[in-house]
């Protein structure tokens, strides 16, 4: 099967990015939350379609042969009021609105986004800035006593409770003692292998 972009997630960045130089590949906002298409008015068909055995289940065939593009997809479930492509069963009719009715309805979604957004400017509650900058302040955003908390807890760390073969963050390995290599000098000394008084 082919690599292709539904139509309703990539043009959802040009609909929801706040600045279209930024709509670019790899960069925007893809707003899934809210609606991307505005279906209200001026919205023709071209043709209906009954699904047949073949084309149960996928509508992306049905989208390649009715718009000869596979993406289109994603606004024939939406125009079509599907939420789920593999509910498609045999049988059902599916509307085939126009191309010039798809585009025209990503357009009017984005002129309204537009408006509120402008509108929204002045008084500064445009609901992707207010949420940006919220996030940004609290990105790095500690309290003192927070940060003096967390510093006195690292230092204060006490040994790790370890399996028996496993050292401790400072322990040694290997260590030379009066000419002779002591292989695992600290084992038994921490952890499970703590030595007991018999």
């Amino acid at each position: 099967m082919s690599n292709f972009l539904i139509d309703t997630l990539s043009k959802n960045k040009s609909v929801f990015n706040p600045e279209p130089v930024n709509d670019k590949p790899g960069f925007g906002i893809w707003n899934l939350t809210q609606s991307s298409v505005d279906y209200t008015s001026g919205t023709s068909l071209d043709d209906f379609f009954i699904v047949t055995e073949y084309y149960q289940m996928r509508p992306d065939i049905i989208a390649a042969l009715k718009y000869g593009d596979h993406g289109k997809v994603g606004s024939l479930l939406k125009f079509n009021a599907i939420s789920n492509p593999f509910a498609i069963m045999e049988g059902n009719v599916l509307l085939i609105p126009n191309t010039k009715s798809i585009d025209d309805s990503f357009n009017r979604k984005k002129l309204v986004n537009q408006s509120q957004s402008s509108s929204n400017t002045n008084t500064n509650t445009n609901q992707n800035t207010v949420f940006k900058k919220n996030q940004e302040s609290k990105k790095f955003k500690v309290s003192d006593a927070r940060r003096k908390f967390l510093e006195q807890k690292v230092k204060n760390q006490p040994n790790i409770i370890l399996p028996p073969n496993v050292l401790q963050p400072d322990d040694k390995t290997i260590m030379k003692e009066n000419g002779f290599l002591i292989f695992a000098p600290n084992a038994g000394g921490g952890g499970f292998n703590k030595p007991t008084n018999q």
